[in-house]
C-alpha cells in the first residue's frame, strides 16, 4: 500500500525475452559425403585440365616436329636435286670430254692414213702407202717382204745386239719420233716412219727391198 502523500512509484515491465531453441544457434556439423564428393570433383577436373593441357602440349609438338619434317624434306629434296644436277653436269662434261678425246683418236687415224677400226699391222700399212704415199699393191708386196725379213710384223722387235726396234727395226728406234710420240708401241708410226725412210734412201719400198737382197739390209 502506498503511503499517504508519497510519490507514486512506477514499475517498469522486462521485456519478454524469445529465446531461441539451443538447438538452433548450434554450427551443422560437415556432411563427409558432400566433401568427398567436392573433393572428387575438383580432382576430375584437374585431371582433366592436365589432360588438357597434355593434349594441348603434344599437338603442337606433333605441329612442330611436322613442320620440322617438311623443312627437312624440302632441305634433302633441295640437296638431292643438286647433287643430281651436279652428277648430270659431271657427266655431260665427261661425256664431252670423251667425245673431243674420241674425235681427236679419230683425226689422227685419219691423218696417219688408214681407217678406224683397223688393228692388223699389214692392212693398217697397205692402206697408209696407198692413202698417204700413192703407192698400189706392187710397193706394198715389197713393203710387206722388207718387214716380215726385219720384225716378222711384230710392233715391239728389237734386234739384241744392235739395238734397232720395231716394225722397220729403226736404229734406234726413237729415230721414230719424228713421226710421232708413240713410236714404241704405234704399228702406223713406224709404219709411216719406214715407208719415208725407203722413200728417201732407196726411192720407193721396192727400191729398198733390191737393196736388201743385194747387202741382206737397207
Amino acid at each position: 500500500m502506498t503511503a499517504l502523500g508519497a510519490p507514486a512509484t512506477t514499475t517498469l515491465a522486462v521485456p519478454a525475452v524469445d529465446l531461441v531453441p539451443q538447438s538452433v544457434l548450434a554450427p551443422v556439423a560437415a556432411d563427409p559425403s558432400v566433401d568427398a564428393q567436392r573433393a572428387e570433383t575438383a580432382e576430375r577436373e584437374n585431371r582433366d585440365a592436365e589432360r588438357t593441357r597434355i593434349r594441348d602440349a603434344v599437338t603442337v609438338a606433333a605441329g612442330q616436329r611436322a613442320s620440322n619434317l617438311d623443312d627437312q624434306g624440302d632441305a634433302i629434296d633441295k640437296k638431292s636435286k643438286e647433287i643430281k644436277k651436279a652428277k648430270a653436269k659431271a657427266a655431260a662434261e665427261k661425256k664431252a670430254k670423251a667425245e673431243a678425246a674420241e674425235k681427236k683418236r679419230r683425226a689422227a687415224i685419219k691423218a696417219q692414213g688408214y681407217e678406224v677400226g683397223v688393228t692388223d699391222p699389214r692392212e693398217m700399212a697397205r692402206q697408209i702407202l696407198d692413202n698417204k704415199f700413192g703407192y698400189g699393191s706392187d710397193q706394198f708386196s715389197c713393203f710387206d717382204w722388207i718387214i716380215k725379213h726385219e720384225s716378222g710384223w711384230n710392233v715391239h722387235a728389237q734386234n739384241a745386239s744392235s739395238g734397232a726396234y720395231g716394225l722397220p727395226q729403226s736404229l734406234p728406234g726413237s729415230k721414230m719420233a719424228s713421226v710421232a710420240p708413240d713410236w714404241r708401241d704405234n704399228p702406223a708410226t713406224q709404219i709411216i716412219w719406214g715407208a719415208q725412210y725407203m722413200k728417201s734412201r732407196y726411192g720407193s719400198p721396192c727400191g729398198a727391198k733390191s737393196h736388201w737382197e743385194s747387202a741382206g739390209n737397207y
